[in-house]
């Protein structure tokens, strides 16, 4: 009998990929997983990414970041050049948005002043003039390769143009609440003095309605005028104020604060008296504006140390000014205003008015106001026209 031969068992079947899908899916497997990675990183807090990402989405989110360079003192108002540079690995940043923020130090609040665009190496520079102490800061906003990102603050301050004063040892400081306060000046505007004299803005005339001018006063709104003059504070810095005057005078009161930048002559504060409250018989109060070292021109009120009297100042016409009171005392008979502290006019401070030579006194002066300091009753800090170049005192107005 013939042996049989067992036929040959046909081979299992088996699963029919070829090495080009395989290499296919396995690319599309690692780059599926890298866009779901950054797209998960920008799309949701790492407190809601799954374990088994978060932590290459951390090494990720490490990875990114924004930093600011340059210098951290400047002189005050010149121009200085911040750096900034963004990082992200693996990832196309040119032209970015980055939002340029500024606060000054100390506050809790940012104000975005620009947005910038980071060039191809991720970098871009802003030119900045801090006031004082300000902080700055670098915001990349999200987009769909880097999610937010915020530098650490960058401090920046500044040291005064001008010479700070040095108050004689042991004198006593002028005494300011809170709305009072030097620190609350707002900044210089432009170069040099940059006078500006305008009517009385509506905003400025609020402010002075029933304080500084009120019934009964010799002048109306029409007959003042408000001048804004950059002046040269005791700390060095530069800063703007604002005094009304008589529509008469308001040019030569320009001319004179800018001959006192010029030269200068450093001013404690310059404010309206309105922002010191009013008096209780009349006007805004004088005394807590002397206080206060304020410069100041209108306030229809009475001579101090004459209330009863009722004797109406020239400033009520708006035809005097008052500069440094602290300094340059009011030695009347009634007493002394607003301190006795330098009625030693030999104490060394650059805002004493001591001499009727010196260049400050010219100043007033040589534009037709006249000092107290050569009265019998001193008044050091007190320049006025003379009373027979006054306005007679008719109000055609409010």
């Amino acid at each position: 009998m013939a042996r049989k031969h067992k036929r040959p068992e046909a081979k299992r079947k088996r699963p029919v990929v070829s090495l080009l899908g395989t290499v296919v899916v396995g690319a599309v497997a690692i780059l599926g997983g890298s866009v779901l990675q950054a797209g998960l990183s920008s799309a949701f807090p790492k407190s809601v990414v799954s374990p088994g990402v978060s932590s290459a989405v951390h090494r990720l989110a490490a990875g990114v970041s924004v930093t600011v360079t340059g210098p951290h003192l400047l002189v005050s108002e010149q121009t200085g050049t911040l750096q900034i540079a963004v990082s992200v690995p693996r990832a196309e940043i040119a032209g970015s948005r980055v939002d340029w923020q500024s606060r000054p130090a100390g506050a809790s609040a940012w104000r975005t002043d620009q947005t910038l665009q980071v060039d191809s190496a991720g970098r871009a520079s802003v030119k900045v003039s801090p006031w004082k102490g300000t902080e700055y800061r670098a915001v990349v906003r999200r987009s769909h390769t880097v999610s937010d990102r915020v530098s650490t603050p960058f401090r920046v301050d500044t040291r005064p143009a001008g010479e700070a004063v040095v108050s004689p040892q042991g004198a006593a400081e002028p005494r300011f609440g809170a709305p009072a306060d030097p620190a609350r000046r707002p900044r210089a505007v432009g170069s040099g003095a940059h006078a500006i004299v305008s009517p009385v803005p509506d905003p400025v005339w609020e402010r002075m309605a029933g304080v500084s001018f009120g019934e009964g006063c010799p002048v109306g709104r029409e007959n003042l005028r408000y001048v804004q003059v950059n002046y040269w504070g005791f700390d060095g810095y530069r800063y703007r104020g604002e005094i009304v005057v008589h529509a008469s005078i308001a040019r030569q009161t320009a001319a004179v604060f800018t001959d006192l930048y010029r030269l200068k002559y450093p001013i404690r504060q310059m404010r309206l008296a309105d922002d010191f409250g009013k008096d209780p018989l009349k006007g805004a109060n004088d005394y807590s504006a002397m206080d206060a070292d304020n410069t100041s021109g209108f306030n229809c009120r009475y001579v101090d140390g004459k209330e009863a009297q009722q004797v109406l100042s020239p400033h009520a016409w708006g035809m005097a000014i008052d500069i440094n009171t602290w300094e340059n005392p009011f030695h009347a008979r009634t007493g002394v205003f607003p301190d006795s502290s330098y009625l030693d006019r030999d104490l060394l401070h650059r805002a004493v008015l001591d001499d009727p030579e010196s260049p400050a006194v010219h100043a007033f002066e040589n534009r037709g106001l006249q000092w107290g300091g050569r009265w019998e009753e001193k008044d050091y800090h007190h320049f006025e026209t003379p009373p027979a170049n006054r306005p007679e005192g008719k109000r055609t107005g409010p």
